[in-house]
């Protein structure tokens, strides 16, 4: 369950990020600090939740999410600049580290051997495939929007923001699979991490099958704990939510699917970089 934590000082200006939502660098009373997504208006928080989701899932897919929390920011600490935030509905805060770096950047400035200590390079193919089975629109070859760790001289991928999930908000409609251009497979960095040789090793890809199944049905398994975790004040209807994310994301057809669309798009991009082209 995620912990509640509440802010400690005012926000200052130099502490809202220029971009996307405008999320806030928010000190906590824990003594850490968050980056935090907030909401404006009366209606429900339907960007927390998909935030909320998404992190609770990609923690059990076992990928290095930033711990998260819910964050009561006070009133009294809102950036001057932001005054219409609500403040009795919790923020979604994730544990900022200044140590983090943007992958792009990495692969841009940084030699052949450093790209090879990853600790887990499969991680970024499991990424790839999450991204399909959450029709997650927002992580792609122009915003990767994933950072990198270092820890013990070795590499980790830390996925960020999930806000963009379920085609931007649409979990109760019937889902349908991104283009291969809304995903990580068509980009540059599948081969800045990987050899070719890598892609296409069948116990690699054998493995990842065995885990993906696996990881959709613990999500399934720990929805129901998910859902109840939802703070009140988003305002979410939570059996409604709970029976469509059922209905669609956890449908034997549509996991089916995505993996047989993962294989897909991998092959193309195998097929690109071996004839030189771009997909």
């Amino acid at each position: 369950m995620p912990e509640y934590l509440q802010s400690i000082e005012q926000v200052e200006e130099s502490q809202i990020f220029k971009t996307g939502c405008s999320p806030l660098l928010v000190h906590c009373n824990n003594l850490e600090y968050y980056v935090c997504k907030y909401s404006t208006s009366l209606g429900a928080a339907n960007l927390l939740f998909r935030e909320l989701l998404a992190a609770s899932f990609l923690q059990v897919w076992n990928l290095n999410v930033p711990n998260f929390a819910l964050v009561n920011l006070q009133k009294h600490h809102n950036p001057i600049s932001i005054p219409n935030i609500k403040n009795d509905i919790p923020c979604f805060g994730s544990l900022h580290n200044r140590e983090y770096r943007e992958i792009d950047a990495f692969i841009g400035e940084t030699t052949a051997s450093q790209k090879s200590k990853f600790a887990n390079k499969i991680d970024l193919l499991k990424i790839a495939l999450f991204d399909l089975w959450v029709s997650n629109e927002d992580r792609n070859h122009n915003n990767y929007n994933i950072m990198l760790s270092l820890e013990n001289d070795k590499y980790q991928f830390i996925p960020i923001d999930g806000n963009f999930i379920f085609h931007t908000g649409n979990q109760d409609k019937e889902t349908f699979t991104l283009s291969v251009d809304e995903t990580i497979l068509s980009s540059p960095l599948l081969f800045s991490i990987f050899k070719l040789k890598e892609l296409t090793d069948e116990q690699t890809i054998g493995t990842l099958k065995e885990n993906y199944y696996f990881y959709t049905q613990s999500c399934k398994l720990a929805l129901d704990d998910i859902i109840k975790t939802v703070p009140e004040q988003w305002l979410i209807n939570k059996p409604f939510e709970y029976e469509n994310l059922q209905k669609f994301l956890f449908a034997e057809s549509w996991i089916n699917e995505c993996w047989t669309t993962f294989l897909e798009y991998l092959q193309l991009s195998i097929n690109s970089k071996t004839n030189g082209n771009s997909i």
